[in-house]
């Protein structure tokens, strides 16, 4: 048969949502194709308002990946019969979103997998999903006690330090109520096995417990396990009955804490473990160490009495029980848990037989030691960082000496009143040259973190770079000596940026072929830009030194701008209209205002602005040159003003890779190190404007300012890389413009693209633009825009 690729049917709406020939991962389809699938008359026979949501949603489909509408308009009837009409919007996204994230074999599974897909489950399955709880318990975490642990759904129930792992649904229970709080108690038990130590278990503190073991059972153990808690499991011979006894020793402890700290919830935990306990399935016949956990597990769940019909079994269950209650007696340490569980499993090996892993219990979830130590040395690394940053900050606010020598004292003096071992040993204050400095409340908090997971603070943490040795060095704040040159390549980058890495933030992007977000799609890196030599601020300044001159006066202006407010009760000079009026009044017998006097009051500004330079490789040449002569312009007449502005330029290849390089920040002063990097801007790549908008969009709304001001300085249409141009580039920047505008930003672009500028308009407003179409005009024109946005 031959197949043609021209249409024959121009009045379908449905085939013509697809290109002819249609490619899929299965085959190819031609209009003869679609017509034998049915594929034109899907629609038939359906209501207006169905018919219409149906084709809009597809369409939205086809927009990104035809293959997707496809399955989707085969499907959508067996769909429809398990979500409602409205939730189809939802469901489109979720499609999309696996597109984005996944590739199209995850989303296509997702269409065609329907109720049976895992994430269908999470979002329309029975019980309570974590995607709708995820607020309120992330707020409880915090509530808590932490800040700096993340919350995800997974696959599994456990932490690794950094993040905890929630199960994406719970339904258990028919009723809401629960549901979620077995989610809570989740929550609060992995929360207590990071402030309890769980993971941080030492074994040189358990005394001769590892040499015991290795005495007792003569294990051979790696050398490369990196925790103590590993090794420590490994020390038996079955690892997975010493990790089952550990982790329900270890919950014990944990419960004495929340019933010690959260009564409450204690009483409603108990409620919720006799539930549970007579969940559990009881037909199973289990080997005799596996009934025994299984027993006890029994009665710790409904508190009712050990009973087995084996005698050694009972014997063996009421012996453990007993070394288990001596853990709720009092605060115990992960390091008596350990003993215990050496103590318990020893109990286990008078009974014969293999173990078997018996039911978990839902709310204690997985111990994963291994995972645990990497998240707990990445999280002690950013820790060091940020400590490092805190004590730049801390000592640059000092006098700045040729030499510093920052320590902590080994006797911290204790608070009055009942105290802790761990509270006696954080440092409240620094020692800057010997004399007391007190830590800010940002360190303190840091300072707590490394405590806890350290015991103390290591002496390599009290320098700012890995170079330098013990805790003596020179002055923080190192500007490149003047014959010093940074390389071209200083401000870029050659590889593709880690999530999760430092000062990395994941931003959305708006698809408008969807009309909706790509959920953490561009990854933005915020670094401060590298200094250069002061030849060319110095040059600049001294070149155009009439001009700054000028439009300081300018600006001056501006400043003073005074205002005469009339009948005050008290003021420089008589209001005279109002003077012969109290006259008036007086000799007509009427009781006169005391209100005659005039004042000059000055205006006051309350502005805050952030200026985004276009860093593309379109700058390079003449227009970096009088771009960065226009920012050292304006800063140096903006000194006259006092409005609080930022300076930040913006590049990158693909959504991988997104760079804004902090030149001022809002708060810092204006001087020779921000001169210095103005001077040493240099084109880079792409001009992906929509990540760097939302970024400082998000730093705006955290000034008080009457007036917040996003200026943007570039040269052409937003483009990048991987198809972030044409329309997709500017509705991304559109929109992130229009969540600036709804925050209470007013955006404004100066352009010298010589082009049609019909897409300004789009983006930014008629009125929010300007051309400058001679370039040689920009020093003089930047500060004049801003002088007249600004009054």
């Amino acid at each position: 048969m031959a197949y043609v690729t021209s249409r024959k049917d121009l009045d379908n709406e449905v085939l013509l949502l697809f290109p002819i020939p249609l490619y899929t991962s299965s085959m190819i389809y031609y209009e003869e194709d679609l017509e034998a699938l049915g594929l034109g008359k899907v629609l038939d026979g359906l209501e207006e308002e169905m018919r219409s949501n149906i084709l809009k949603h597809a369409r939205t489909l086809a927009r990104v990946q035809p293959e997707l509408a496809f399955h989707f308009l085969l499907k959508f009837q067996h769909l429809l019969r398990r979500i409602k009409l409205e939730d189809l919007g939802k469901w489109v996204s979720l499609a999309l979103d696996l597109y984005d994230s996944q590739g199209l074999n995850s989303a296509t599974e997702f269409v065609l997998g329907m109720d049976s897909h895992p994430l269908f489950i999470r979002h329309w399955g029975k019980g309570v999903s974590f995607h709708d709880v995820y607020g309120i318990l992330l707020n409880y975490l915090h509530g808590l006690g932490t800040r700096e642990v993340a919350l995800e759904g997974g696959a599994a129930h456990y932490t690794d330090v950094a993040t905890i792992y929630m199960p994406e649904r719970i339904a258990l229970y028919p009723d809401r109520g629960p549901n979620f709080l077995l989610y809570k108690v989740m929550v609060t038990h992995k929360f207590a096995q990071l402030k309890l130590g769980t993971y941080r278990l030492d074994l040189n503190k358990a005394g001769a417990l590892e040499k015991a073991l290795k005495e007792l059972y003569g294990q051979p153990v790696s050398p490369n396990i990196p925790s103590d808690l590993s090794r420590f499991l490994h020390l038996f011979p079955d690892p997975e009955l010493a990790r089952d006894i550990f982790v329900f020793a270890d919950t014990i402890r944990i419960e004495k804490w929340m019933g010690d700290n959260y009564p409450g919830l204690y009483r409603e935990l108990r409620k919720l473990k006799k539930q549970l306990g007579l969940r559990r399935e009881k037909s199973r016949v289990l080997p005799s160490r596996s009934q025994v956990m299984e027993t006890l597990l029994y009665w710790w769940l409904t508190d009712t009495p050990i009973s087995s019909g084996d005698a050694l079994m009972m014997k063996v269950a009421e012996k453990m029980r007993d070394s288990l209650l001596s853990l709720a007696r009092k605060e115990r340490s992960v390091e008596d848990v350990a003993e215990t569980t050496a103590s318990l499993y020893n109990f286990m090996e008078e009974l014969p037989g293999p173990y078997q892993a018996v039911e978990e219990v839902p709310y204690i979830g997985e111990l994963r030691p291994e995972e645990a130590e990497v998240g707990r040395r990445r999280k002690r690394e950013s820790t060091r960082l940020k400590f490092r940053q805190e004590l730049a900050r801390l000592v640059g606010d000092l006098p700045e000496p040729t030499e510093l020598r920052i320590e902590v004292s080994t006797k911290e003096p204790a608070p009055p009143g009942p105290k802790t071992p761990q509270q006696q040993e954080v440092p409240r204050q620094l020692f800057v040259d010997g004399n007391p400095v007190p830590a800010p409340e940002g360190m303190q908090r840091i300072i707590e973190e490394i405590c806890e997971d350290l015991g103390c603070i290591p002496s390599s943490y009290l320098a700012v770079t890995d170079d330098m040795s013990g805790h003596c060095f020179r002055p923080l704040c190192r500007v490149p000596d003047e014959d010093e040159v940074l390389p071209e390549q200083a401000q870029g980058t050659g590889y593709v940026l880690p999530e999760q890495g430092e000062g990395i933030c994941a931003i959305d992007e708006w698809d408008y072929r969807r009309q909706g977000y790509r959920k953490r799609w561009a990854l933005l890196r915020v670094t401060t830009a590298p200094s250069g030599v002061p030849d060319f601020a110095d040059e600049t300044l001294k070149r155009y030194h009439g001009m700054v001159l000028r439009i300081k006066r300018q600006f001056e202006r501006i400043r003073m701008g005074q205002t005469l407010l009339r009948r005050q009760k008290d003021g420089d000079e008589v209001d005279l209209d109002a003077a012969v009026e109290a006259v008036t009044d007086l000799h007509a017998g009427l009781c006169p205002s005391d209100r005659v006097f005039a004042r000059l009051a000055r205006n006051k500004r309350d502005i805050a602005t952030a200026f985004l330079i276009d860093l593309s490789g379109s700058t390079s040449g003449w227009i970096n040159e009088v771009a960065r002569a226009s920012l050292l312009i304006l800063s140096e007449a903006m000194q006259v003003l006092q409005d609080r502005f930022a300076i930040y330029g913006f590049s990158g290849r693909t959504r991988k890779r997104c760079e804004l390089f902090r030149i001022k920040g809002i708060y810092e002063p204006y001087g020779e190190t921000v001169k210095r990097r103005i001077a040493n801007l240099r084109a880079l790549e792409y001009t992906r404007l929509g990540p760097p908008i939302r970024h400082l969009t998000k730093l705006l709304t955290q000034v008080e300012a009457r007036t917040r001001l996003l200026i943007t300085l570039s040269d052409g249409k937003p483009d990048d890389y991987d198809g972030y141009n044409g329309d997709y580039g500017i509705e991304d920047t559109r929109q992130a413009l229009i969540e600036a505008k709804r925050l209470g930003i007013h955006p404004f672009c100066i352009t010298i693209d010589k082009a049609e500028h019909s897409y300004l308009s789009h983006m930014y407003g008629a009125v929010n633009y300007v051309f400058i179409d001679d370039l040689s005009k920009l020093p003089t024109k930047v500060p004049e825009i801003y002088r007249k946005l600004t009054t």
